[in-house]
């Protein structure tokens, strides 16, 4: 999430959280691993909409957003 956060222009935990419906607690745990990302309905679409807005899609993430941080692409799935 830190990296998706950096691809949306440097946003804050606190902008994330609020542009998907989360807390900024829930954004912290999912950024140091203590709990996986899950997402409602609701929050997946608007986890689309701010993919949608810097060119990515939700197929463009991996399976395990721990390893979004990797720069390596063959590591992203």
């Amino acid at each position: 999430m830190a990296t998706l956060r950096d691809l949306l222009g440097g946003i804050s935990q606190e902008d994330l959280a609020r542009r998907l419906g989360v807390t900024v607690v829930t954004i912290s745990r999912w950024e140091r691993g203590v709990t996986p990302t899950t997402l409602t309905v609701p929050q997946a679409k608007a986890l689309q909409r701010e993919l949608k807005s810097i060119g990515m899609d939700i197929a463009d993430l991996p399976d395990d957003l721990s390893k979004f941080h990797s720069s390596d692409p063959a590591d992203r799935n």
